[in-house]
């Protein structure tokens, strides 16, 4: 997993987390705002490297590795953690393993219930379908993936996100997402929670 770096080091760090098949530069413009103010740490999630193949195997081992990088520089004091769809279970993970001492916790429309075995599959359909097809240039599939996965403007860096994802690493995550349950008895009460959906906000 390779991890990205922006703005001075030693002010408040937040870390933003990518949705799944998403290119880490939708961050440019949260890049462009916060580092002024911020110390900026953006993870490039497992299998979506556009320069090299990885495989991802588990939400738990890709947030150790993270918690081992950040608290080896950082110490364990995290301002907060941004994850957005897929990647806000990464950030659930983390807030979990209670190994970071986290502010805050913003999660943006994502996948913290597991599902039935039915839904897995349609989900595993869909995202392989569109892999295969995207791999391929086939338009529709395009014109499909700018509305539900990648905005238009980062349509590049979606494609060679793609071009380097596997199988396996696409069943890995659809595995881990679909079976994924936020736990009910984390103890972290200086943590404020936020959890987007659609147009309304809720916090804790």
């Amino acid at each position: 997993m390779e991890i990205l770096e922006f703005g001075d080091r030693n002010k408040r760090k937040i870390i933003f987390i990518h949705g799944f098949q998403c290119p880490y530069q939708i961050w440019e413009k949260y890049i462009e705002h916060y580092q002024k103010d911020f110390h900026i740490i953006i993870p490039i999630m497992p299998g979506h490297n556009p320069k090299k193949q990885e495989k991802f195997f588990s939400f738990l081992q890709t947030s150790r590795e993270l918690e081992d990088y950040y608290i080896s520089r950082y110490g364990k004091s995290v301002y907060a953690i941004y994850g957005m769809s897929m990647g806000g279970v990464l950030a659930a993970t983390l807030w979990q393993n209670e190994l970071l001492e986290i502010e805050k916790v913003i999660f943006d429309g994502s996948p913290l219930v597991s599902v039935n075995g039915i839904m897995k599959r349609m989900m595993l359909r869909f995202y392989l379908n569109i892999t295969h097809k995207s791999q391929q240039r086939d338009k529709k599939t395009l014109a499909q993936a700018t509305k539900s996965i990648c905005p238009q403007e980062y349509l590049r860096d979606f494609l060679q996100v793609l071009d380097n994802m596997s199988d396996t690493t696409i069943t890995n995550y659809i595995s881990e997402i679909a079976n994924f349950r936020l736990k009910d008895d984390v103890d972290t009460p200086n943590t404020k929670i936020y959890f987007y959906y659609g147009t309304a906000v809720s916090n804790g």
